[in-house]
């Protein structure tokens, strides 16, 4: 029964991670990427508290260890979005007013 249990959860993580990545290539707004980024987060901390919870076969905690190394690389590729967003405004805010003196030197008159 845990066995099967473990087994629905990588298969749904599998799906879960087919399911985001499909979404991140359609629309990868900055915050859409901070709840992959959470989300992820959430999923390597779920598997590594059943992981120590169950007495897992250490097949079994390979697998687990990878699909956590894919969802971290994942939540990599999330971050490294969010920052080229960040990157763009930064690069599209308009620059503070320099105040320069400028010498303004009198004509001389002619005289008639």
């Amino acid at each position: 029964m845990v066995k099967e249990k473990l087994g629905r959860g990588v298969e749904a993580a599998r799906r879960l991670e087919r399911h985001l990545e499909e979404i991140a290539t359609n629309v990868a707004t900055k915050d859409t990427m901070t709840h992959f980024v959470n989300a992820g987060t959430e999923i390597v901390q779920a598997a590594n508290t059943a992981v120590k919870q169950l007495n897992v076969p250490e097949e079994t905690k390979l697998r687990i260890h990878k699909a956590e190394k894919e969802v971290l690389l994942a939540v990599k590729s999330a971050i490294e979005v969010i920052l080229k967003e960040i990157d763009k405004e930064i690069a599209h805010q308009p620059k503070k007013s320099e105040l320069k003196r400028i010498e303004i030197k009198q004509a001389k008159r002619k005289s008639k």
